[in-house]
């Protein structure tokens, strides 16, 4: 369940441009996204779901010289924004036997949320970008966090505008839950009840004045000097030496792909997917952008789980149950696992860590490609915006899988409300249509994505 910062931030964007600006997830890490700081992107194995950008503590001033101030940000606008929502949903039913009983009850659902709030945008002005390239150069010796990103072939962004607060912001969330109930019995002995209850829940966040709401990046291209590139190019890569060989590569839909091998897609359902134009193998086949698409993508990733004995499969699927319940851990996997796909050395781990990357090494040490990509396809879907924990709280996962799949399916063709309306349509009232929000079916797809890999595991063991 989404954040009470998180619905704000949402309602917020929609509002004033929910394609171009970035929302932030989360408020502990809003004060760190701020104009000329440096962000990562890492390479995708999916088209379902968006790149997440990580800070990375730098600013553009710390790979430029001379080391001079960053130039003065200009104010793009203010706005005012309110946001209040109360609703209240009530039932009851009533089940009556002549001369055996009676059976009644009844329950009343209500929420509240309200939000208030003055917001500004700060950004960097174009010709600022421009002065900057003429006056500054890359620093030497390169500084160690771009090369570490080099290495592992991530993309460098720059923030060039955010959405902020001006004031100190309460977001008020309330939420009741009301029942009652009663019964009767006749008969030689007559027994009656009943009962009732109520839960009632407020949440209160407080989001401190120059909180960072939403941002918009452009991406730095770096090699002997550096430039900006205000209007994005999918194929363009951060160091263009990366783009001359094969480790890392680009994928079709433009997200950077690092050095993980083309036979894992070897599963791939030729009836849902296309060639692009140029015919390049070094742009991967793009599935169609609906239920059968992810459907054939998931199988694909899926293949390099088949040969798993069931001694190994346990290993990895134990380990992976460990690992859940640790993000810190869970992320200490994805890095080391991205460092050894990228050609690099994995560092030895410990713990339910180590047990998963010694599944996925041959007898002869090194790394199996296909099962490795599998894997990390899988922990990619885990990172989307809290999935992992989605998973962990999963009872049965046959169940939930086939839950989540039939929801997914149904709602194909995938549409959002807000493009129905624009072209001057209205869903049909009384009949079973899905409109996703914004950002949400990229998270239901990683979600399917986990559980599909996950329940293809347990089947193996």
């Amino acid at each position: 369940m989404a954040s009470a910062f998180e619905k704000v931030v949402r309602s917020v964007v929609r509002e004033l441009d929910h394609k171009e600006l970035t929302p932030v997830d989360s408020l502990w890490s809003s004060a760190s996204f701020q104009p000329y700081s440096l962000l990562s992107r890492k390479p995708l194995h999916s088209r379902f779901w968006r790149p997440r950008y990580m800070c990375v503590n730098l600013s553009i001033r710390d790979i430029l010289e001379p080391d001079a101030p960053e130039p003065v940000l200009e104010c793009g606008g203010t706005f005012q924004f309110h946001d209040a929502m109360d609703g209240q949903l009530q039932g009851s039913v009533n089940l009556e036997a002549p001369g055996q009983g009676r059976l009644s009850g009844g329950a009343t659902v209500s929420g509240s949320s309200s939000a208030s709030m003055d917001l500004c945008t700060l950004r960097v002005a174009p010709n600022t970008w421009e002065a900057m390239h003429h006056e500054r150069r890359l620093r030497q010796p390169e500084p160690k966090t771009p090369q570490q990103l080099r290495r592992r072939g991530h993309d460098v962004f720059v923030v060039t505008e955010v959405l902020q607060t001006q004031k100190e912001v309460e977001v008020t969330r309330t939420h009741k839950q009301e029942g009652l109930g009663q019964f009767a019995l006749l008969g030689a002995l007559c027994l009656q009840g009943k009962g009732e209850g109520h839960l009632s829940r407020k949440k209160m966040v407080t989001i401190p004045s120059g909180s960072t709401l939403a941002f918009r990046v452009a991406q730095l291209v770096i090699g002997s000097d550096w430039d900006i590139l205000l209007f994005p190019d999918k194929k363009q890569r951060t160091f263009p030496s990366l783009q001359k060989g094969h480790r890392p590569s680009s994928s079709a839909d433009g997200h950077p792909r690092p050095c993980f091998s083309f036979t894992s897609m070897r599963g791939f359902s030729y009836s849902s997917c296309q060639f692009q134009s140029d015919g390049s193998m070094e742009h991967w086949l793009a599935t169609t952008d609906d239920f059968q698409g992810l459907q054939a993508e998931v199988k694909a990733w899926a293949v390099g789980l088949e040969g798993l004995s069931k001694g190994l499969c346990g290993q990895l699927l134990g380990g992976l149950g460990q690992v859940l319940r640790d993000e810190p851990a869970l992320q200490a996997l994805e890095e080391s696992l991205e460092q050894g796909l990228c050609g690099g050395q994995m560092e030895p781990r410990d713990g339910p860590v180590g047990a998963i990357l010694e599944s996925l090494v041959l007898p002869s040490g090194q790394l199996e490609m296909e099962l490795a990509d599998s894997v990390f396809y899988l922990l990619q879907a885990l990172a989307q915006h809290g999935c992992w924990l989605v998973v962990l709280e999963t009872g049965a996962l046959s169940g939930t899988f086939w839950l989540v799949e039939c929801l997914v399916e149904q709602s194909s063709p995938w549409q959002e409300h807000r493009a129905v309306s624009r072209c001057g349509l209205e869903p049909q009232v009384g009949t079973p249509q899905v409109c996703w929000e914004p950002g949400a079916r990229g998270r239901v797809c990683a979600l399917y994505a986990c559980l599909a890999l996950l329940f293809r595991l347990s089947r193996l063991c």
